[in-house]
């Protein structure tokens, strides 16, 4: 009801106010019989919808998502219950690296969410950024396709597969953006609306909020201001190493690629050496990667230089404990910590976790405790 269909005609008033052609001529009103008009009207609706996206919001899709993930919880679960020495012997590396990288206290249940999580989102990344070399380079998503692989792809494959109008909607909004903030917008459309609604539990518990891009533009330049005024070096100065300790999305490291505040002299170095960005839940993790790669590649072109300055990771854990090398799965995820520990850090910019804890004991939600 709210399209109209009309004809772009060259009609326009004479003096005495008749509608005229362009040729001068007088024109008349008649009516029109349409047939099929409602016909019509859903075949247009449908068109509009194809070219401009899917009627269905991805707030409804996170239900469906919801649904499937748990799903994957359950045979993940059930394939590690049957005993397998190669399932076992795999999950059980999987779950010591975890605990190595991120926190002690993640457990079998969390480590299996994880597995579920990167299943399902996998695709939403291969739509979003077609063409795009992440999913083959980044450490952690290599190494969750290596233990899915050990423990069973197809019968995963073909639960995931009745999300694929939800994928192709992902790639529909993406297709022809070719600038930042669009990119921006679906990503933060995506982690609000989806995310939230799809994994609540972690949401819920670490305080998952989304920072708009004038509030993570003003503090990155707050901070370039602070540190002209008070130490009289600025962000792009080499040996300034700056670090997000709760990236998120990645919007902070993003915009601060994007600020100008960086000279073109500067920016492989700093890109490569001196900003680090650490995240604790998966999808956040692989959209911040992402989401940094690509504005670093729009800005410079060229061969693909992955993010390494990205770690999966707790950033209070990080100094609680040491890092035991022994372990194999994410070695990669390792070298990247040890690199932030050693690094002087001179900036620290982002948004903290925003949750205090669970709403009742009964959630069996707490947050982690840091005694260091």
């Amino acid at each position: 009801d709210n399209i109209q269909i009309i004809g772009v005609g060259g009609t326009s008033k004479s003096e005495d106010g008749t509608e005229v052609d362009l040729d001068g001529k007088k024109t008349k009103q008649i009516s029109f019989e349409f047939k099929d008009l409602e016909e019509w009207k859903d075949a247009i609706y449908a068109k509009i919808v194809q070219k401009c996206g899917d009627r269905r919001y991805w707030e409804d899709w996170a239900k469906d998502v919801a649904i499937i993930a748990e799903r994957h919880i359950t045979r993940i679960t059930a394939l590690l219950e049957e005993g397998k020495p190669a399932h076992k012997k795999a999950f059980n590396s999987f779950l010591k690296s975890l605990k190595e990288n991120i926190n002690p206290s993640i457990d079998q249940k969390e480590a299996i969410e994880m597995l579920a999580q990167h299943l399902i989102t996998k695709p939403v990344f291969d739509a979003l950024f077609e063409n795009y070399s992440f999913v083959k380079s980044n450490p952690i998503s290599v190494a969750m396709n290596s233990i899915l692989e050990i423990l069973d792809t197809q019968g995963f494959e073909k639960e995931t597969g009745s999300l694929e109008k939800f994928y192709k909607s992902v790639q529909e909004r993406a297709t022809g953006i070719d600038n930042s903030e669009g990119r921006q917008r679906i990503i933060y459309e995506l982690y609000d609306k989806f995310f939230s609604k799809a994994f609540p539990r972690m949401s819920e518990r670490l305080g998952i909020v989304y920072t708009p891009v004038e509030v993570v533009d003003f503090i990155i330049h707050s901070a370039n201001h602070a540190l002209k005024t008070e130490f009289g070096k600025e962000l792009t100065d080499e040996g300034v190493n700056i670090l997000d300790p709760f990236t998120g999305t990645g919007t902070f490291i993003a915009r601060l690629l994007r600020s100008g505040l960086i000279k073109s002299t500067d920016f492989q170095r700093k890109y490569s050496r001196e900003i680090f960005a650490n995240e604790i839940v998966l999808l956040a993790y692989y959209i911040a990667a992402i989401n940094i790669e690509e504005n670093f590649h729009s800005i410079l072109g060229g061969q693909y230089k992955p993010f390494d300055g990205i770690t999966l990771t707790d950033t209070f854990q990080m100094y609680e404990s040491e890092l035991d090398h022994t372990e194999s799965l994410f070695p990669e995820n390792n070298e990247r910590i040890e690199r932030q520990k050693k690094a002087k850090i001179s900036i620290v910019i982002g948004n903290p976790p925003y949750s205090a804890g669970q709403t009742s004991a009964n959630d069996n939600n707490q947050n982690f405790e840091y005694p260091n």
